[in-house]
């Protein structure tokens, strides 16, 4: 299974990346829940594209890491990005602030999560979800 490279500006793109994120998470043997789990984070991160940046791209490539397969999404937007990304992630901990609380989310969601921003050209947040080895084993 090869790399897919989606354009992101409207929320009709944001459909398309989640019935894409569906059918490879499928492919790969996921099950239905972690299936959902993995394309409400994309949904949520290619959202924050195109409520906060207006244009960006979603990287979207299957893992197989020494005998285990997951996914990869790359969401790189080219808006004004974030002058520090810690004080978000830290508003994003505390439950009764709205700001941050879809990161929060994926990070919950996805089993590594990372952010980088670097002022004035845009933020890049890589998520990855990894097949439980029960899921590996029912697949074989």
């Amino acid at each position: 299974m090869l790399s897919i490279l989606i354009p992101i500006k409207t929320e009709s793109d944001v459909v398309t990346i989640r019935s894409k994120v569906r059918e490879i998470t499928g492919g790969l043997g996921f099950d239905e829940l972690d299936q959902s789990r993995i394309v409400q984070s994309v949904s949520e991160l290619a959202l924050n594209v195109v409520h906060h940046a207006e244009e960006g791209t979603v990287l979207i490539e299957p893992l197989d890491r020494e005998g285990r397969r997951g996914i990869r999404m790359v969401v790189q937007d080219f808006g004004p990005g974030m002058a520090e990304t810690e004080p978000i992630l830290r508003m994003s901990e505390t439950p009764s602030v709205v700001e941050g609380h879809g990161l929060r989310q994926v990070r919950e969601l996805m089993d590594e999560f990372v952010i980088r921003a670097v002022n004035g050209k845009g933020t890049c947040v890589q998520v990855s979800k990894w097949l439980t080895v029960a899921a590996m084993e029912v697949e074989e």
